[in-house]
């Protein structure tokens, strides 16, 4: 129950309804507030390790990580193999094919970032026509890798095997 102070003027009585509601929110006891989830992706470092990524728990000093590897694929009369190659941490994506680098009109590289972790992500596509695997001395071992460059090393991911296949049949090699 609220006592007025001897002396203190009384409110006019058209005020009460406005002025006691404000006056029980000024003394109730203020609770503390929720906790609010963090938006996806913007997580924190524990957050982002229950979800087990291929990220999560990466070291700011750790080389390029390999996310898409190429895959074995035949090149067939005159459609070409493309292998396709994606790293994360990386500055630099290209392929190399028997110990020697394709050309550049055969590679494309893009990069992005990933809007879920925030990580720059580089992806390189290799187009393997039939004369490049002819130029080899063995056309059913002509075989390419990626490597993944940042300055903090190098990464290179499995060699995927593109032989001639002219039967017309595309396939993967086994």
């Amino acid at each position: 129950m609220v006592r007025w102070v001897h002396g203190a003027p009384c409110p006019p009585r058209h005020l009460l309804p406005v002025l006691l509601p404000l006056l029980m929110l000024s003394l109730a006891p203020l609770a503390p507030p929720a906790a609010a989830e963090p938006a996806p992706g913007q997580g924190s470092a524990e957050n982002d390790a229950e979800s087990g990524g291929p990220l999560a728990e990466v070291p700011d000093n750790s080389p390029p990580i390999i996310l898409d590897e190429p895959q074995d694929a035949y090149v067939i009369k005159n459609k070409p193999a493309i292998l396709t190659c994606r790293a994360a941490h990386a500055l630099k994506v290209n392929f190399k094919c028997n110990g020697a680098e394709p050309g550049p009109e055969a590679e494309t590289v893009t990069s992005f970032v990933d809007p879920m972790t925030g990580v720059r992500v580089m992806e390189g596509q290799l187009q393997i026509e039939r004369r490049l695997v002819e130029e080899f001395f063995d056309v059913n071992d002509y075989g390419c890798y990626c490597v993944a460059w940042s300055s903090r090393g190098e990464t290179k991911s499995k060699t995927a095997r593109s032989p001639l296949h002219d039967t017309g049949v595309a396939g993967l090699a086994n």
